[in-house]
């Protein structure tokens, strides 16, 4: 039973943290609301645009094509979880216009922390785009450094913590 609490509370934690790094790497669309979450009403920070995630990674997409094949198990990753967030996107577009809506929604029905979840798509795109940011900081800054060794660099800054050895022999040359 203890282990069981522990667990919820590290999902809850890690969710908490998700969002923060969304509200960072997302401009949002200014709007501010009253959410009833569990009984409480908490005021909302500026809500996440589902559209500027979408945007966002479709581009990436485009400039991890350019790079190469050295990075098509991220590539690959992003493109999956592009989907799934814009299937979801597209049943109701205007009620999943935000990511934060999306989340709650997921955090409610018990779904969010499931493997095919649009949570767990928007945690990892956003881990996608810090990835793909200190790669491209690195490359424009140390362009004596071989791709190789950035991208392990930018791995193990940013992903790496997240991931198990199975995934993290991926990112190995």
């Amino acid at each position: 039973m203890e282990r069981k609490r522990k667990e919820m509370e590290k999902g809850k934690y890690e969710l908490r943290l998700a969002m923060e790094e969304l509200r960072m790497c997302s401009p949002g669309d200014g709007e501010e609301e009253q959410v009833q979450v569990q009984q409480v009403k908490v005021q909302e920070q500026p809500k996440s645009s589902t559209m500027d995630i979408l945007s966002v990674c479709k581009q990436l997409i485009h400039v991890l094509d350019e790079i190469g094949p050295t990075l098509l198990v991220l590539r690959q990753d992003i493109q999956e979880n592009v989907q799934r967030l814009q299937d979801l996107h597209e049943r109701d577009s205007s009620k999943y216009a935000s990511l934060t809506v999306i989340v709650t929604e997921e955090m409610e029905q018990g779904t969010a922390k499931k493997t095919k979840s649009c949570t767990r798509a928007i945690i990892w795109l956003s881990r996608s785009i810090n990835f793909s940011k200190y790669l491209l900081e690195r490359l424009l800054k140390t362009p004596e450094s071989s791709l190789e060794e950035i991208v392990e660099e930018a791995y193990a800054s940013t992903l790496k913590p997240w991931h198990g050895w199975i995934s993290s022999a991926a990112y190995k040359s």
